[in-house]
């Protein structure tokens, strides 16, 4: 948001805006907006770096999940959900300067999951804590 007004400002002045421009590194994912199908965390960690590429292979070995889109800090990726088959979006970021992962789960229809979300990043984190 603090982002977003210095843009909204140009814009009503009339000087062009590029929104790329505006995307940092730093950049945290999305909010919740309807929290009854949606879960974002944040785990502090000690090496930013090391725990991602650990998310990453932990996303990769999960059922039913595939990455759709990755930069260094960031991962997108769909997880169907076993029993009806929804797609759902999960999301990673890390934000080196904060020494955090962010992780975002939602479901993109309906307004509840049945706690699928909740689950999928209590998984992860469980997962990230043993030495696999």
């Amino acid at each position: 948001m603090k982002q977003l007004l210095p843009m909204l400002l140009l814009l009503l002045i009339g000087i062009p805006v590029n929104p790329v421009l505006a995307i940092n590194q730093e950049n945290e994912l999305p909010k919740c907006v309807v929290v009854t199908h949606c879960v974002r965390n944040n785990w502090e960690v000690s090496n930013v770096e090391e725990a991602f590429k650990k998310a990453k292979r932990l996303i990769e070995k999960t059922p039913r999940t595939r990455i759709t889109e990755q930069t260094d800090s960031y991962i997108h990726a769909e997880a169907m959900t076993r029993w009806l088959h929804y797609v759902d979006d999960l999301e990673l970021k890390a934000l080196e300067k904060k020494g955090v992962l962010q992780i975002r789960s939602e479901s993109r229809v309906g307004i509840g999951d049945n706690g699928v979300n909740k689950k999928r990043i209590n998984n992860l984190a469980y997962l990230m804590s043993t030495n696999k």
